[in-house]
């Protein structure tokens, strides 16, 4: 096991960069499309090659197309079963999946190279007959700076409980081998120690848009591994223990999932006994403020889970059914609405729901707990409560599928402006985001509110010239303002009565140093 480490943060200190994305309304839904930002846009679902059972069933792998208008899903013999993870370049053509034996091409053969990923005695247990019994053990991510280099994380399993023992990274180069791909270098340990046994490896974008921090919760503790991609290559960074914020995390029992609000600004872990929610810090990869939802007389918990694309409602799945929450009311738990119950369709099996995953579409996927032939799909995940629109057996597949959901971050999540970037800050202390040094009230608020600056002198003492910049969901900026505090005068108040409602973040800077507030508007 590793020794606990004190987890490491980065300086700040502003880089100018923004990335600009078309708005797009789709379906009533507004989300961003970055042209060149298709990663997702091939999902690889089912297993097994193209047949029909003598009862009549029909197997064989999918490729869900959201290039297709309508979405298009076509049948695919697969050499695999149940494909973990899939990736497309930037325009939305697949380049590779992987079911954590195997990584397999755009033609669905072994990439070169390819084989035996996550070797050991659960790879010679299963892999010769069937997939790795992972549940989200792998994720795709693109090397930041290149077009033609991708990485893919995988849990390996090596002892009789198939408890992960260790995070490994394959490197691909969808240039080699004539543009079919080729892996150049394969099963890289990352992390070498005990994983939870739900394998949960998640990413969502540094704060410099560029970049991807990588989390998997650690096995029988409190505490999760963090790692970051930069365009150097991977780097482990270390564990965050929660006991250091007095905060007890379900990291021991089996669970199906865990996600990434599409801001990447808080991070849920899903199990059998409850959700554990944190507020991510994308510029310091550090967590913070955790809210713990316990499942009560639910009859099955620890499912999917899922944010809805403007990362105000949070889905989760119990089985029988859909709970929508909202992450901006003051009270979690009692924000909880039931939006679906499982309707006893049989497609051939229960129904149920299992595992969530968002779509580039602005809509929210479902699978089910059983193989059948059915996925199910929240329409409006923005709207609250029923306007959300939960569609059950809204599509009809043309062949068996079940349990899992491709894992993949928000690719389209672009920059904070201005406060970090890996390359210019290093390695060092930094205060982090949440510390108490100013007072944002109220909060929420009709777009009017107040910055009390705290600690400060108010007779000619502060801190001179502070900046003040708004951010909307999308990170994109929404105003800009400065302050001379040199006067005296420690407060200072904001008002932008026409902005739309909306979860907004404040960056409040003063000098290289950085903090961060949640700005709620209603309307």
């Amino acid at each position: 096991m590793l020794d606990r480490w004190v987890f490491n943060y980065f300086n700040n200190s502003f880089f100018m960069k923004k990335t600009i994305c078309l708005l797009q309304v789709l379906t009533l839904t507004v989300f961003t499309i970055c042209a060149q930002d298709k990663h997702d846009y091939i999902w690889t679902i089912g297993y097994g090659q193209v047949s029909v059972g003598s009862n009549g069933t029909h197997f064989g792998g999918i490729l869900m197309d959201f290039k297709d208008e309508p979405l298009s899903f076509t049948p695919q013999s697969y050499i695999i079963d149940r494909p973990k993870a899939s990736i497309a370049d930037k325009e939305g053509h697949l380049v590779a999946y992987a079911d954590g034996c195997r990584i397999l091409n755009r033609n669905h053969k072994i990439m070169l190279n390819g084989d035996s990923i996550s070797p050991g005695v659960v790879f010679n247990e299963f892999c010769g007959q069937t997939n790795y019994p992972s549940w989200q053990g792998c994720i795709f991510l693109p090397k930041p700076g290149s077009d033609n280099l991708y990485y893919l994380f995988h849990t390996r399993h090596d002892d009789a409980s198939w408890a992960p023992m260790n995070l490994f990274y394959s490197v691909i180069d969808a240039s080699g081998d004539n543009g079919n791909g080729r892996v150049i270098s394969k099963n890289n340990v990352l992390v070498n120690d005990s994983l939870f046994l739900g394998d949960q490896v998640s990413a969502t974008r540094h704060a410099n848009g560029r970049d991807w921090w990588l989390v998997s919760p650690r096995c029988n503790s409190n505490s999760i591994h963090v790692s970051l991609l930069t365009e150097t290559g991977v780097e482990y960074k270390g564990i965050q223990d929660f006991d250091q914020i007095g905060w007890p995390v379900d990291f021991q029992y089996w669970s199906s999932q865990s996600a990434f609000s599409p801001d990447g600004s808080k991070y849920f872990h899903n199990s059998l006994s409850c959700l554990s929610a944190f507020d991510f810090d994308r510029c310091t990869g550090a967590m913070s403020n955790p809210i713990r939802l316990g499942w009560d007389s639910l009859p099955f918990a620890g499912n999917g889970v899922s944010v809805s694309p403007n990362s105000r409602y949070l889905y989760l799945t119990s089985g029988i059914r859909v709970q929508q929450y909202d992450l901006w009311a003051p009270n979690l738990s009692a924000s909880m609405v039931v939006v679906a119950e499982y309707d006893s369709t049989l497609a051939p099996f229960p129904a149920t729901f299992f595992q969530m995953t968002n779509g580039p579409d602005g809509k929210i996927y479902i699978n089910t707990k059983a193989d059948n032939q059915v996925l199910h799909i929240i329409q409006h995940p923005n709207e609250p409560g029923l306007a959300c629109d939960v569609e059950q057996h809204a599509i009809w597949l043309p062949s068996l599928s079940s349990v899992l959901m491709p894992n993949f971050p928000n690719y389209r999540l672009g920059a904070l402006e201005g406060p970090c970037d890996t390359i210019v800050s290093g390695v060092g202390s930094l205060l982090p985001s949440n510390a108490q040094s100013f007072r944002l009230f109220p909060n929420p608020n009709v777009g009017t509110f107040t910055v009390e600056m705290l600690g400060q002198s108010a007779n000619g003492g502060g801190d001179g010239e502070i900046d003040f910049i708004l951010y909307d969901g999308l990170g994109q900026l929404v105003a800009r303002e400065q302050a001379d505090f040199r006067t005296g005068n420690m407060v200072k108040v904001f008002e932008y009565g026409e902005l739309p409602a909306g979860l907004y973040t404040l960056a409040i800077q003063n000098g290289k140093e950085v903090k961060f507030a949640k700005v709620v508007v209603q309307r």
